[in-house]
């Protein structure tokens, strides 16, 4: 940083992040080289320039606004950082965003929504039986409401038709469909993870009650 302040240069910082991110330095943890890449060239997209497989400075078409720098990036992870989407969410599927497969990132957000529905109702069960377990009408595990007044009920059951659907059209699907047959669009994919973070957000206020 001195000597760029010095030469009134960029230079040195291109050297920088050229030997940092030489391929050699990240032979035993791939998925390192690649999270930083993308993460680099988020910035380097401002000014027209990107690090390419190689390591190496590259020139790319410039950005102008945030869309601009999701869109050239190609990281679906960076677009959904930059929409807020809830922790739980990319704590599931972080491997699968890094390696830039939509399908598989599905797949494993679709099952982390599941395995949260299990820890805090202790059930052992899956897909549509646990939702029906956790939000049953006359004992629920789960409630995201006071479950007392006709609305709170019609929101309450309305949530578990939801969580029903995520299975149906997301889990299930992905489960059992070769990748080649059962394609996911970045934006249908960005739109099922806003999905699930409403509904990890609904469920960090709900009130949990184990069955004896």
């Amino acid at each position: 940083m001195n000597r760029q302040v010095l030469d009134q240069s960029s230079h040195r910082l291109i050297t920088f992040i050229v030997q940092a991110m030489a391929p050699s330095r990240y032979i035993s943890d791939p998925d390192r080289f690649a999270a930083l890449q993308a993460g680099v060239n988020e910035v380097l997209s401002m000014v027209g320039l990107r690090i390419n497989d190689r390591g190496q400075m590259a020139r790319a078409t410039q950005s102008r606004t945030l869309d601009e720098v999701a869109q050239l990036t190609g990281r679906l992870r960076g677009e959904l950082t930059r929409r807020g989407v809830h922790t739980e969410v990319l704590r599931y599927c972080e491997h699968e965003l890094l390696r830039r497969s939509t399908f598989h990132a599905v797949f494993e957000a679709a099952k982390g929504l599941s395995e949260r529905l299990r820890q805090m109702s202790g059930s052992t069960l899956d897909g549509a039986d646990l939702v029906n377990y956790c939000f049953t009408k006359q004992a629920p595990v789960i409630c995201i409401n006071n479950n007392a007044t006709r609305s709170e009920v019609s929101e309450q059951v309305g949530f578990a038709n939801l969580l029903r659907g995520i299975v149906g059209t997301f889990r299930n699907p992905t489960a059992h469909t070769p990748r080649t047959e059962w394609l996911v669009s970045e934006p249908d994919a960005l739109d099922f993870f806003a999905m699930l973070s409403y509904m990890h957000r609904r469920l960090d206020g709900a009130a949990v009650s184990r069955r004896i």
